[in-house]
């Protein structure tokens, strides 16, 4: 009996020491597996964010500088190393591309309808929107830029529709009037006709009369409410006219397909969208040249315009066109003679726009933006 006492004695330590050790195995067995089933759930989701990035474009970070890396292409161009807003960069202007195909879609078939005419006989160039005027509460955090980014409206808009100026204060719990679309919401009084208020507040009386859907004489009713598509304030903010004067950047840009400029400076989103299109974002007022040399044919700072906004178009010799949507200010008149590089206009986000971008469409040729 002693020795059987001795010996289990003699192997109780080493055994108390396997069972701390098998506890210890068990623990690390559950933290293994848990890792394993965590890694195998996490898959599905990664592959996702990584399409999305794939066919999207990955959203410009929240940085002052952005980073294509190389410019344009894989050339020198400069569109990689301009300076951004913080605020404006980190917004998806492509989001405004599927809107903008809508709006195309009824245009005719050489490109948009002429200016005298320019809504095709019995066509709505604003069927695929929404006409409702929300009521919005403000809530904690808000700020007009937000609220117009959530709604596809730019702030001027928000602004205009609430009697407000840049820099007031807006409180959590305020009721903001939200349009539908950019522009201004006007109050009709006696004596008031379409043709006094598109000349008034710079809009188009057919867009007027679409969009409000009145009758085609356009009668109006005292005390009620319409709005005008990209209309503009009485008093807008005044800004410096900038010299038109050309070579400059011209020369410290390399020729794209060996003959067209980039239009500006910003951030190239690369995206084929409308008729060959690619947006190029940077902050309001930002230069944007002419492409290439050629002659005006088109430069209108009046209305909606399909979604384009204050938009020029150049016809080059060989009979390719740019146009270039969304301007703020127009710098040239239809008929003139531009050389490469001339400023033509300043970066806005007028018409189907929800941010300050140009819409650079080329036609009849690659948009060498395209990535």
């Amino acid at each position: 009996m002693f020795t059987i006492l001795k010996k289990i004695k003699k192997y109780r330590e080493p055994l108390r020491h396997i069972g701390c050790q098998k506890r210890c195995f068990i623990v690390a067995a559950v933290i293994l597996v848990g890792l394993v089933s965590l890694n195998y759930l996490d898959s599905p989701v990664k592959g996702k964010v990584e399409n999305y990035a794939a066919k999207e474009s990955i959203f410009v970070e929240e940085k002052s500088v952005n980073s294509l890396g190389g410019g344009l292409l894989g050339g020198p161009g400069n569109l990689s190393l301009t300076t951004i807003p913080a605020a404006e960069a980190a917004f998806d202007f492509t989001s405004d591309d599927s809107q903008e195909d809508q709006d195309l879609a009824i245009l005719t078939g050489s490109g948009l309808v002429s200016q005298d005419s320019p809504v095709p006989p019995g066509a709505d160039p604003f069927i695929s929107m929404s006409k409702e005027v929300i009521a919005y509460v403000v809530q904690t955090g808000d700020t007009p830029f937000d609220i117009a980014i959530k709604f596809g409206i730019n702030t001027d808009t928000i602004l205009a529709a609430n009697n407000m100026r840049d820099g007031d204060l807006i409180r959590p719990g305020d009721k903001l009037i939200i349009l539908p679309l950019n522009g201004i919401r006007v109050k009709v009084v006696a004596k008031d006709t379409v043709t006094s208020l598109a000349k008034k507040y710079s809009g188009k009386t057919e867009e007027i009369i679409a969009f409000n859907e009145l009758s085609p004489d356009g009668k109006l009713t005292v005390n009620g409410f319409i709005i005008i598509p990209d209309g503009e304030p009485l008093v807008p903010v005044s800004r410096p006219s900038p010299k038109v004067t050309a070579p400059k950047y011209a020369k410290e840009m390399t020729p794209l397909d060996n003959w067209l400029i980039a239009p500006a400076s910003g951030y190239n989103w690369g995206r084929i969208h409308g008729r060959n299109a690619v947006d190029v974002s940077s902050s309001c007022g930002t230069p944007i040249y002419a492409a290439a040399a050629g002659k005006i044919i088109i430069s209108d700072s009046i209305g909606w315009n399909y979604g384009y906004g204050k938009y020029v178009e150049i016809r080059h010799p060989n009979g390719v066109t740019t146009l270039y949507g969304h301007g703020s200010q127009l710098l040239v008149n239809s008929g003139d003679e531009v050389v490469q590089g001339q400023l033509i206009m300043l970066m806005g986000t007028t018409g189907r726009s929800s941010g300050c971008h140009v819409h650079f469409e080329v036609r009849g040729a690659k948009n060498p933006l395209a990535r």
